[in-house]
């Protein structure tokens, strides 16, 4: 769609060349290329999308693996040997976790749904920020040509006064005309300078403006201009009957519309979502670990048969030994082969039902409520302001269109007029004041005729942009 824009204005225009001229193509490329709003909102589309991603992979299970090594002193009773343990202890634990959300209310596959839409939202974001940025090249593009026109008008009147000054001074060398005609004459010469100067001056900042519409560097404004194609109006074209089939053409198409409307299904998945907050949750995990004890001991070797004295014989004295036990040597279970005894598995299964929460769940659905009315109110009101800037866009092309019609009559009577006093004068029959008064209505007629054919050709371009037509020049 910004492009049938691009393409609206100077379809004649000839091919860019860098070094000399800017067509309005070559502007609207360039600023979609270049220019730092456009970026920052594309960059919100990847932003949309990492938060779909993100929203996605929360249907999934959680999957996390852990492992610790350190070292314990003190009274404690090991985890692995269930014993007291007093020395310096080395410890290890390795496992793997998962778990996963059964049922939550939904939540998470709404919140997924709400991210898909949000993305889009960005996407057409995007669109109307290019369509804008579109808009706002064309308008100054064309202020452009249209100060040119100013220019070229007030350069014109000069000519015709300098000419005059000089005929008058000629005439006042020779004594045909007094010193009064001659002042007057140069008054006027001077205040169409100053006019010609104001339009120079217009016209090199309606390029500036332009320029920094496309954010190049103001330092190059000496060497920047842009093509000027011959705009001729057809006054056979015809304006639409009704704007209303145009806001109808607008309401099925234009990216503002599309991004309100996803935004109340938005806001619709925001209800769902904070409705789920009602809802038990069942959760399942799933762990399976292992671990290792310095303080894990295993016998080794045959072992020694060691008795210990229990007591004496009454009378005789002598000692009593216990029955022989078998002693053996002991070492640290190797580190393997507790990896492999001390294996651990649980699952479990959850489940959640919210009684009472400071009113959270219910303070979360009534904001969910007021941000889905909110949505559809905005909805309206940008349908408002497209059918409204629609209705003033016709309103100003046919106003336009009947200023250009009757500028033509106008600038062709006033041209009449100047050439009839400007004889009149040059014979000496008509004043100063009556030569200036005829060419400033002439000066003032061609103005309005060239505003007037500015401002129809830009608001019908911009009825058929409305339209969704491929906009062109003829």
């Amino acid at each position: 769609m910004t492009l049938r824009l691009i393409m609206c204005l100077l379809s004649m225009v000839p091919l860019f060349s860098f070094g000399q001229q800017w067509s309005l193509e070559d502007c609207i490329k360039y600023a979609q290329e270049h220019n730092l709003a456009l970026k920052m909102s594309e960059q919100n589309i990847r932003l949309s999308e990492t938060n779909e991603m993100t929203a996605w992979a929360g249907l999934l299970p959680s999957l996390n693996a852990q492992a610790g090594h350190g070292y314990n002193w003190g009274q404690r009773i090991d985890p692995f040997t269930n014993q007291f343990a007093s020395s310096r202890i080395q410890t290890n634990n390795f496992g793997i976790s998962s778990s996963l959300t059964l049922f939550g209310g939904l939540q998470q596959y709404n919140s997924w749904r709400q991210a898909q839409v949000n993305t889009l939202i960005s996407e057409k974001d995007f669109e109307k920020a290019q369509n804008d940025m579109a808009l706002n090249l064309a308008s100054a593009y064309l202020n452009i040509l249209l100060n040119k026109e100013f220019m070229e008008i007030a350069q014109r009147t000069l000519e015709a006064t300098t000419a005059q000054a000089n005929r008058i001074a000629k005439l006042y060398e020779a004594g045909q005309l007094a010193q009064g005609n001659l002042n007057d004459i140069q008054a006027q010469q001077a205040a169409d300078q100053a006019n010609y100067v104001a339009a120079q001056n217009n016209f090199t900042l309606a390029k500036l403006n332009l320029m920094q519409l496309l954010q190049l560097d103001l330092h190059n404004a000496d060497s920047f201009d842009i093509v000027y194609p011959q705009i001729d109006i057809n006054t056979e074209i015809t304006i639409p009957d009704s704007p209303s089939t145009i806001v109808s053409s607008a309401v099925q198409h234009f990216p503002e519309i599309k991004s309100a409307q996803l935004k109340v299904a938005s806001a619709e998945l925001g209800k769902k979502i904070a409705l789920g907050s009602y809802s038990p949750t069942i959760n399942a995990s799933f762990s399976y670990g292992t671990g290792y004890s310095g303080a894990a001991m295993i016998a080794t070797g045959p072992g020694t048969p060691v008795s210990y004295p229990i007591g004496t014989v009454a009378g005789s004295g002598d000692m009593v030994w216990s029955i022989p036990q078998m002693v053996y040597g002991y070492e640290v279970k190797p580190f393997k082969d507790q990896l492999n005894d001390n294996i651990n598995k649980q699952l479990f299964f959850t489940l959640n039902i919210p009684l009472f929460n400071g009113l959270n769940a219910r303070a979360a659905n009534k904001r969910a409520e007021i941000n889905a009315i909110n949505a559809e109110l905005q909805l309206q009101q940008t349908k408002q302001n497209l059918e409204q800037a629609i209705y003033k866009a016709y309103a100003d092309a046919v106003a336009a269109l009947s200023t250009y019609q009757s500028s033509l009559i106008s600038v062709q009577a006033s041209q009449k007029s100047y050439d009839w006093v400007k004889a009149r004068y040059e014979q000496g029959s008509a004043t100063a004041v009556e030569y200036n008064d005829a060419l400033i209505r002439l000066q003032n007629a061609e103005a309005t005729l060239s505003r007037s054919k500015y401002e129809y050709i830009f608001k019908l371009k911009m009825l058929e942009f409305y339209e969704g037509k491929s906009i062109r020049l003829n």
